[in-house]
């Protein structure tokens, strides 16, 4: 699935709300009245069979909800956009605007672009832009409700940092950098070569530096290996490995045709991460699972202070 898919289908369906009325209605609309049947009272607006049956087959795939949860689903939609418009709170078209911005920069993709993505989905800008709306409300509104009510003391952070130190354990690791070169023909001639490059190595000049001044004959590269777990590696370079600290190299290694030398750039034991290394992450956690909790208990409290009548 590409990203722009993902994105797509990730963001819930809207509320459609379709306007009943029995004075100078059409005999089309008398049709309609007939297939469409009441599916629940929300409070003073309802949701329809026609509605509910449209949103079931707009759904995605991978959503894969019953008729039951897509019903509850919108639902719980009126009840947001009912409690938006009783405090006040309002999408704007220019919020729209940025969202959809947004997504064409971050998705590296023209608005034309963005519209044919939407119509492989089945979808024309104007759906788009509305369930865009209804996230950006439904954003507007928990901010309002539910964030200022889940803020997270540093008393809160610092003991959560206590009760799972454990948690926060940092394994030992070591950062390689390496010259390879092939064995070649030459035989001893190269280990000589490599004798010297390693002399350097030791000596604390730089990889870069070392294999640059090699003749391109040599084939000689290297680099930054990167971050490792001690044992993570091969058993011959383990082995050689095996109690170097930092700035000390390995001898010369043989993997096959190829000469390896292996410098400790850095080496750290394992040990608990410090409280400051960790603070922002564990605030960011416990807001999110105080976000959560409040979330679902001011959308119960929305539930049962409504007037909700299912008729399926």
């Amino acid at each position: 699935m590409s990203r722009i898919t993902a994105l797509l289908v990730s963001i819930p369906a809207c509320v459609l709300l379709l306007c009943v009325t029995a004075a100078g209605a059409s005999a089309a609309d008398s049709q309609s009245d007939v297939i469409s049947r009441i599916a629940a009272v929300v409070n003073d607006e309802i949701i329809t069979t026609l509605e509910l049956e449209q949103r079931l087959q707009e759904q995605p795939a991978e959503m894969g909800l019953t008729q039951e949860q897509m019903l509850q689903s919108m639902i719980t939609d009126i009840l947001m956009e009912q409690r938006a418009a009783q405090i006040g709170v309002a999408v704007a078209e220019a919020d729209i605007d940025r969202a959809v911005h947004d997504v064409e920069q971050q998705n590296d993709i023209s608005t034309e672009q963005l519209e044919q993505a939407l119509e492989a989905q089945g979808m024309s800008m104007q759906q788009y832009r509305e369930q865009l709306k209804s996230q950006i409300l439904r954003f507007k509104l928990t901010g309002i409700e539910v964030k200022s009510k889940a803020d997270v003391t540093s008393r809160e952070v610092r003991d959560y940092y206590a009760a799972h130190m454990d948690d926060y354990h940092l394994p030992a690791q070591i950062r390689l950098s390496r010259i390879s070169l092939p064995l070649g023909p030459q035989g001893n001639a190269t280990y000589a070569q490599a004798e010297a490059m390693r002399k350097e190595l030791a000596a604390g000049r730089s990889v870069e530096e070392i294999v640059a001044a090699q003749p391109a004959t040599l084939q000689a590269d290297g680099g930054d290996m990167g971050y490792f777990k001690p044992g993570e590696l091969s058993p011959v370079f383990n082995e050689a490995l095996a109690g170097l600290k930092a700035g000390q190299v390995t001898d010369i290694l043989q993997s096959a045709d190829i000469l390896h030398i292996l410098r400790v750039e850095e080496s750290t034991s394992g040990r608990v991460a410090a409280f400051e290394e960790v603070k922002d992450e564990i605030s960011a956690q416990l807001q999110r699972d105080k976000m959560e909790e409040k979330y679902e208990a001011w959308r119960k409290e929305l539930r049962e202070s409504a007037y909700i009548e299912v008729r399926l």
